[in-house]
């Protein structure tokens, strides 16, 4: 048994949210923090139902690191605050806290250290497209956990480094382009953002960031040691 599912029926540790992975139906999952080592974990999971006939095209991601010097004017504000506003019992909700994200990233471009992104499309060699979205979601839960015990604690609002990711699964979507400047992340971000607008494109997502703690506090060495696919731009 999985760690974070029961086999076919996709049943996640992080919600009651049923995946519809193999059965083709699901039910959304509300927001939820999961709390681990003391320090809170963002994790926004949900699925639409998803007919027989219907194949995803792509597992997409995005990550990318700042330094909040400001808590409530930078990325670590606007995220906490798409996370009171978060609505994904529907698809429009989910839609739009993916959209939201997006924007919240963009505007945070003087804050911005590193990034990366990570592709998965269906083509003729790769077939199994949701294997790669669970690949990536696993790989990306074990780093928040790794990172929790790295965390400080502090006096609320003192400046931090931050790391989000943001992974989706969609019916079609092309290739995020590498990053190695901010031009580069800059293009990944619109670009997910657009395939993301796409009417009844998004077939699930899950948005991750820490520190979510406004009393923790992640250093630069820990940021680049538990994300070392990170590249500075």
């Amino acid at each position: 048994m999985s760690p974070f599912g029961f086999g076919g029926f996709g049943f996640s540790p992080f919600g009651y949210g049923f995946s519809p992975f193999g059965f083709g139906f699901g039910v959304p999952a509300p927001l939820l923090l999961l709390f681990v080592g003391g320090a809170a974990l963002t994790s926004f999971r949900s699925a639409r139902g998803i007919e027989a006939s219907d194949k995803a095209g792509a597992a997409l991601c995005l990550q990318i690191a700042c330094y909040c010097d400001d808590r409530n004017d930078s990325l670590y504000g606007r995220l906490q605050s798409v996370a009171r506003s978060a609505e994904t019992q529907s698809y429009e909700g989910l839609q739009r806290l993916c959209s939201d994200s997006c924007l919240a990233m963009l505007r945070s471009s003087k804050d911005w250290l590193a990034g990366r992104t990570e592709s998965t499309t269906a083509g003729l060699l790769t077939n199994d497209v949701e294997t790669s979205y669970n690949r990536l979601v696993v790989q990306e839960r074990s780093k928040w956990e790794s990172e929790q015990g790295a965390l400080t604690r502090s006096a609320p609002g003192q400046p931090t480094y931050m790391v989000a990711t943001l992974v989706v699964l969609l019916r079609q979507g092309s290739e995020l382009p590498s990053v190695s400047t901010a031009a580069d992340l800059r293009e990944a971000i619109s670009a997910l953002a657009a395939d993301v607008s796409v009417e009844d494109n998004l077939l699930a997502a899950e948005l991750l960031w820490t520190p979510e703690d406004g009393n923790d506090v992640m250093e630069r060495d820990d940021l680049f040691l538990n994300f070392p696919e990170l590249v500075n731009v």
